[in-house]
């Protein structure tokens, strides 16, 4: 079990660092598993470790990302400055944390709340989901698009009106 997680978290930082030094998702591996640690006591042994781990992982990147926009001294080649402007976020995705897209996902209509939470918490495959669900693996992976719509919306009605709805 354990080593399906690493397996997962490893592909989650090399996914989440597309585009940046390759040492990046080594460093954000081994920073999650050094937080995740530290933070042992914490954890709740009857839970899956996935969503807990998986979490810790994504704060972190959040966290380098932050440190890297106030810190830009790292020297960029010209492609790989041209390449991450190209990939940055337009306003306001960038000031958006974890807790605000979570926030999000709890205002959305149940049948899209679950898939989400599945998917991306606890990082279950469509068929997994669907299983779960009861649906077909197709319907989830539309459901999934759905929700992904309304949260976009959502986040942005919120930005719109300074974070109330």
């Amino acid at each position: 079990m354990l080593a399906s997680c690493e397996a997962k978290l490893e592909e989650r930082a090399r996914f989440l660092c597309r585009g940046r030094n390759p040492s990046d998702a080594r460093d954000l591996l081994q920073d999650t598993y050094e937080r995740a640690f530290r933070a042992f006591h914490t954890y709740d042994r009857n839970a899956p470790p996935m969503p807990w781990l998986a979490s810790i992982l994504v704060r972190r990147f959040l966290d380098m990302c932050r440190h890297d926009k106030r810190h830009p001294e790292q020297e960029f080649t010209e492609a790989e400055d041209q390449a991450s402007q190209e990939a940055e976020p337009s306003e306001p995705w960038g000031g958006y944390t974890l807790d605000d897209v979570w926030r999000a996902v709890d205002l959305l209509p149940e049948e899209f709340r679950d898939v989400v939470r599945l998917k991306d918490m606890e990082g279950l495959s469509y068929a997994q989901i669907g299983k779960r669900l009861g649906l077909a693996p197709m319907t989830v992976g539309t459901r999934i698009f759905r929700a992904r719509k309304k949260l976009k919306d959502i986040l942005l009605k919120q930005a719109g009106t300074g974070g109330e709805q």
